[in-house]
C-alpha cells in the first residue's frame, strides 16, 4: 500500500490544516510555531520530539471514551518506555457532534482495566505506567470536520488576495507543503514563521508541490494535471540538459519499473539526433544495483555510459560526448550512483534537475539550475507529469 493511502497521512494533513488555519487568521507579525510531526506511535519513518495520533470519526454515532482507548494505551506504552525523553503526546480527535472531551486519570484507568480482548496485550505492556506523569505531557484537541477545515482554508487564501482559479492547484497544496517542510525541523526555532513571511513565500511559488502530502489531498488529479502543464514547456525543448535523481525508498515497484521508466524517458526525450545533450540518471542505490540495472537496460537496447572504460571510474570518460554512427548514438544516457553523482565536478550545469521520489538533496549545487521535485510514489504518475504518457 502506498503511503498516500495510509490513514496516518490524513492525520498529519489534519494537523497541517489546523496550523494553516491559525496562520491565515493570525496578525501579520504574529510568530507561529509549527508543531513537529515527530514519530507517530504507528509510523516509524518520522523522528523527533512529538508523538501524534489523529482519530477522525466522522461517521461515529456518538462519542464514548472507549473509542480512544487504543491510541491512549499506545501513547502510554510509548511514554512508559521513554519517560525521560521529553516527548509531548497530542491526540487530535473528531466526532460528528463535536463533544467536549476530557481525559483524566479516570478515563486512563478505565482504559487500563478494559476487558476488550483486542487490547489485552497492550494493557499488559502499559501496566504500572505513571498516569499523572503522562497527563503532564499529554493533550487532546477536538477538531472540526476535515472537509470543512479545508474549505475554510481555501476561502481564507482567496480573501487574502490569492487568485481563486489557482488556489486549489497551486497555493493551497503549496501552503500545506510549506507547513510539512517546517514540521520536520528538529530545532523548534526553525519551525517558527510569521504570517507575513509565510504569505510572501507562498506568493513567490509558481510550481505546484508534488509530495506524499499534496498527493494525499482530494485534489490529487488536478495537482497532477497542473504539474504536467507546468513541466511541458521545458520538456518540449530539444536542446536542454536534464539530470534525473531518483530515490527508490518509497517508489512503488521500483525494481520492476525502473528500466521501463528510463527507456520510456529516452524514447521520448533523447531519441533524435537533435537531442544533443545526454541526460544523467543518478540513482540512490549501490554500485552493484547500478550495474544490474545497466545490464537490463542494455538488454532493452538502451545503452548507458557508466564512466568506466573497463573497471575504474573516469570522470572524463563519463562526460565525453557520444559518438554517432549514421542515426545511432553510442550511448543515450549517463548512469551513476547518487553518492558518486554528488562528488562529480560538473563541467556544464544541468538546465533541469528532476528529483523523483523523496530523499535528501542537500549539497547539490542548485544555483542557476531549475529544480523540479516530483515526490510521487507511482511511476505511472511520474510519467504522466513528465509527458511520457497520457494516462496514469
Amino acid at each position: 500500500m502506498g503511503r498516500s493511502a495510509d490513514y496516518t497521512i490524513q492525520g498529519f494533513l489534519y494537523q497541517f490544516n489546523q496550523t494553516l488555519s491559525e496562520l491565515l487568521k493570525a496578525a501579520d507579525d504574529a510568530v507561529i510555531t509549527v508543531e513537529g510531526i515527530v514519530e507517530d506511535i504507528e509510523v516509524k519513518t518520522f523522528s523527533g520530539t512529538k508523538a501524534i495520533q489523529c482519530k477522525y470519526h466522522e461517521t461515529q454515532d456518538k462519542y464514548s471514551p472507549s473509542i480512544l482507548y487504543n491510541p491512549l494505551l499506545q501513547m502510554m506504552k510509548h511514554f512508559k518506555s521513554n519517560s525521560d525523553a521529553k516527548i509531548q503526546y497530542h491526540l487530535f480527535a473528531h466526532f460528528p457532534d463535536n463533544p467536549s472531551i476530557t481525559i483524566s486519570p479516570a478515563e486512563l484507568n478505565s482504559a487500563l482495566s478494559s476487558r476488550n480482548k483486542d487490547l489485552k496485550v497492550l494493557i499488559a505492556e502499559v501496566a504500572g505506567v505513571d498516569i499523572d506523569g503522562f497527563l503532564k505531557v499529554f493533550c487532546i484537541s477536538v477538531t472540526p470536520k476535515y472537509d470543512d477545515l479545508v474549505d475554510d482554508n481555501t476561502k481564507l487564501l482567496e480573501e487574502l488576495g490569492f487568485n481563486k482559479g489557482e488556489v486549489q492547484t497551486l497555493f493551497y497544496p503549496n501552503a500545506i507543503q510549506i507547513i510539512a517542510d517546517l514540521s520536520i525541523q528538529h530545532n523548534e526555532q526553525l519551525r517558527t514563521i510569521t504570517k507575513r513571511n509565510f504569505l510572501e513565500t507562498l506568493r513567490r511559488i509558481r510550481s505546484t508541490a508534488v509530495s506524499q502530502w499534496t498527493l494525499a489531498l482530494k485534489t490529487r488529479q488536478k495537482i497532477l494535471e497542473t504539474r504536467r502543464k507546468q513541466l511541458k514547456e521545458n520538456l518540449n525543448a530539444n536542446v536542454r540538459l536534464r539530470h534525473l535523481v531518483i530515490f527508490p525508498a518509497f517508489l512503488e515497484q521500483f525494481d520492476d519499473q525502473i528500466v521501463l521508466f528510463i527507456k520510456s524517458f529516452i524514447d521520448k526525450y533523447n531519441f533524435k539526433l537533435s537531442h544533443t545533450l545526454t541526460p544523467i540518471f543518478a540513482l540512490d542505490v549501490s554500485q552493484v544495483e547500478i550495474d544490474e540495472i545497466a545490464e537490463r537496460l542494455i538488454g532493452k537496447d538502451v545503452i548507458p555510459n557508466l564512466g568506466r572504460p573497463v573497471k575504474t571510474f573516469s570522470e572524463n570518460y563519463f562526460f565525453r560526448e557520444a559518438m554517432v554512427q549514421k542515426d545511432k548514438k553510442e550511448f543515450v544516457l549517463r548512469f551513476i550512483c547518487w553518492s558518486d553523482y554528488k562528488n562529480l565536478t560538473h563541467k556544464v550545469k544541468a538546465d533541469d534537475i528532476f528529483v523523483i521520489g523523496e530523499g535528501d538533496t542537500t549539497g547539490v549545487d542548485a544555483k542557476d539550475v531549475n529544480i523540479e521535485i516530483l515526490g510521487a510514489e507511482k511511476f505511472e504518475e511520474i510519467k504522466y507529469m513528465m509527458g511520457i504518457c497520457n494516462a496514469y
